[in-house]
Parts: C-alpha cells; structure tokens; sequence
C-alpha cells in the first residue's frame, strides 16, 4: 500500500491509500465465543495482500449492561505492518 502506481496498457495509473471504520454487530454467547468472532474476521483480513489492521475498538451496543474487558496481551509475533497496540472503548 502507500503511494506506488502500475503501468497499464502505457497508461500510468496512480493507486490510492483508504483508510476505512467498519462496524462490526454480532452476538455470542460469552466473551470467549466474541473473540473467536473477532478473530477469524480479523485473521480473514490479514489473508489478504492488500488490508493492514490498524486498529480495533470493542464497545457494548447502546443501552446493553456494561461489559469489563480483561487487560490483553500481546500475540507471539504481529504480521508485518500491524501496529502493537490496540484501543479498546469500554463505554
């Protein structure tokens, strides 16, 4: 990703940077069983060449009980290009 180009049929074609919030709801039936969730989606992402996980935020919906997350800790190794921190709304 960054500001790299690729030549096409001796056109030069700028490729652009996007930075996206994706929301994701979903619902399990204890906080093990959300991080599973989490995971796989997360580990779908980084599959590809083409999507750095920069940051996750993890919040109850609206109105629902408030929910303690315990401190995480780190993995064994980060894939390239992933920061080593995480951000965590426990709003």
């Amino acid at each position: 990703m960054g500001n790299s180009s690729v030549t096409v049929n001796r056109l030069k074609v700028a490729k652009m940077k996007v930075q996206a919030t994706v929301l994701l709801t979903f619902q399990a039936g204890s906080l093990a069983g959300a991080g599973s969730i989490l995971d796989d989606v997360l580990e779908r992402a980084r599959e590809r060449d083409d999507v750095e996980v920069g940051q996750v935020s993890v919040a109850t919906p609206p109105g629902a009980a408030p929910v303690t997350l315990p401190p995480l800790s780190a993995p064994a190794e980060y894939p390239p290009g992933v920061p080593h921190t995480a951000t965590f709304d426990r709003s």
